[in-house]
């Protein structure tokens, strides 16, 4: 079993964390993390936990992040971010990924280069590249670990996408779907191409309304993206595939 700790970025309450019309950066980051972590739960052999508070209501310190990842022995560390200037409107734009000092040509680089391609293409933003820092999370964690910047809350050109719930989503997909090619990951049964050829329609009433509610359990719990409360529209594939994700997000918990 893979694990993959991961985090989005500040809190709701960090000082300075926002956009110039007072947008916090938590909200894109979470975004971003949820998706990404709801991806992720459609494959096998592979299980996440988040290490920020996924209220935003805490301001978790990051001592406590590398120190929980380290203890849970996690596999892998995703940092979701975004970035800032000079906190006043400005044409400056792109995404970067960063590894620690010297760290490119090792996993964590590779990681990078694996997942960095996904973030630029899902944004439509620069390339500003894999870069270096010395990044708490980067430094003190002790497995590969990346943090990725999606563009710049304080540019005129960025702040669209970060707007862009769908394109936020698309990120967190394609950053889980470019980690599961990087490590190898298969998906779960019911969400293979196979799938495809079955029915739309064959749970029975009960297994349907059953599966319902546990999606929107998941969504209370901050476990899915709020747009899962739609569930009515879902065929049966759908609902059995979430209802799965539901039960190894709350395993893994």
């Amino acid at each position: 079993m893979i694990k993959v700790g991961f985090d989005a970025g500040h809190a709701l309450t960090t000082l300075g964390k926002r956009t110039p019309d007072n947008e916090r950066e938590w909200t894109f980051n979470d975004k971003v993390a949820k998706a990404f972590a709801n991806e992720l739960a459609l494959y096998q052999r592979v299980t996440s936990r988040r290490f920020d508070d996924p209220t935003g209501q805490r301001d978790i310190s990051l001592q406590e992040r590398s120190d929980g990842a380290n203890q849970w022995g996690a596999d892998y560390y995703i940092s979701f971010h975004h970035n800032a200037n000079t906190s006043r409107w400005g044409d400056w734009t792109g995404v970067e990924t960063y590894v620690y000092l010297g760290n490119k040509s090792t996993t964590s680089g590779k990681l990078a280069a694996a997942i960095h391609p996904a973030v630029v293409n899902a944004y439509g933003l620069r390339d500003r590249g894999i870069k270096e820092a010395n990044f708490h999370i980067l430094r003190e964690t002790n497995m590969p670990s990346i943090l990725i910047e999606g563009g710049f809350m304080d540019s005129r050109i960025d702040i669209k996408k970060l707007r862009d719930d769908q394109v936020l989503e698309k990120v967190g997909r394609m950053v889980a779907q470019n980690f599961a090619n990087f490590v190898g990951l298969k998906k779960i049964a019911f969400v293979n191409k196979e799938v495809q050829e079955m029915p739309q329609q064959f749970l029975n009433e009960t297994g349907r309304n059953e599966a319902k509610e546990m999606i929107r359990r998941g969504v209370k719990e901050n476990l899915f993206h709020e747009k899962h409360e739609k569930v009515d529209e879902y065929n049966d594939i759908q609902l059995l595939s979430y209802a799965l994700a539901y039960i190894n997000r709350k395993t893994k918990n």
